[in-house]
């Protein structure tokens, strides 16, 4: 390689470098982002209300009582209130991604697309945003301040609790037994009734008909945390359409002294069962399978050659 040739590529790198030079510093040395405080750390026990306020729907979290919380009246789900809370953590700070009004649209986070998210305590004000649409990357959000025009990428959950819908947030939750302290099982299914006992050591029929003890254990084990499924609740049509004053099922868990731990009536639609509490008035969906399971057909009870 010749000197000539040398002096040319020596050249050319100094022209790659500085090159390279001027985007850093264009680009702020690819580290300068800038970022903001966008959500005041608030925990759930300091917040009364939490709102996510669209155009079309408003899903309404209140904590009616230290620990309980509400969702547009219904009981809501602990799991979920946890969520929340976690995410308000996570979506302090935002990375500044756009400062121009006419981009609110495209990212959401204007007032005839985004959800309002509003956090008070005692009629005050702590969060006042707008939720836009996801961003880029997985499991980012587009967040604007109110009153302004700066729209920040948050990272968490925020984004997919916004999207959620009243039925998401409520309790789940039917029934939770402590099976240990089950005595006695009434099972009716239509005209067909039965009884299970449990003795000093084993479980039986009421009329002394022996039990297969695997099968009775697995129909306590459904009640030992039994939450909805499918879609969780019914539909006002649906809700119309059911009669539990004659429910096509029923079962009731006691303890020893009589008292009814879990007592549970069914009835059912085209496609799905549905259940509620004899004391209760939340109705709650089952899938069939299920709710076979909690009613089990005796014969399926009976220990073998019974």
């Amino acid at each position: 390689m010749t000197v000539q040739q040398l002096k040319r590529i020596a050249i050319a790198l100094v022209v790659v470098l500085g090159l390279w030079g001027l985007v850093t510093i264009a680009g702020g040395g690819g580290d300068a982002v800038e970022e903001a405080e966008l959500i005041e750390a608030v925990s759930a026990a300091e917040a009364d209300v939490v709102e996510f306020a669209g155009p079309e729907d408003t899903v309404r979290l209140a904590q009616e009582q230290p620990g309980t919380w509400t969702v547009n009246g219904f009981a809501a789900a602990a799991d979920g209130i946890s969520e929340l809370f976690t995410a308000l953590t996570e979506a302090n700070r935002g990375e500044l991604a756009a400062q121009n009004p006419s981009s609110h649209e495209r990212m959401g986070v204007d007032e005839a697309v985004g959800k309002r998210l509003r956090v008070t305590r005692g009629g005050e004000t702590l969060v006042n945003v707008l939720v836009g649409r996801q961003g880029r990357a997985y499991g980012t959000v587009y967040v604007r301040r109110d009153r302004t025009d700066n729209v920040y990428l948050v990272e968490g959950q925020l984004g997919s609790l916004a999207g959620r819908q009243v039925n998401d947030w409520r309790d789940k939750r039917i029934v939770a037994v402590d099976t240990a302290s089950v005595t006695r099982i009434e099972v009716s299914r239509g005209r067909d009734r039965y009884s299970l006992v449990r003795g000093d050591s084993a479980w039986t029929f009421a009329d002394g008909v022996e039990t297969d003890s695997a099968a009775v254990q697995r129909l306590l084990g459904e009640f030992g945390t039994l939450d909805a499924q499918g879609s969780g609740f019914p539909s006002a049509q649906e809700a119309d359409s059911l009669d539990f004053d004659n429910p096509k099922r029923q079962v009731s868990l006691f303890d020893a002294e009589g008292v009814a731990l879990a007592a549970l009536v069914f009835d059912s639609t085209s496609v799905s069962f549905w259940a509620r509490e004899v004391a209760g008035e939340t109705v709650f969906q089952l899938f069939p399978w299920k709710v076979n399971n909690l009613t089990p057909a005796d014969s399926t009870l009976r220990a073998k050659g019974q």
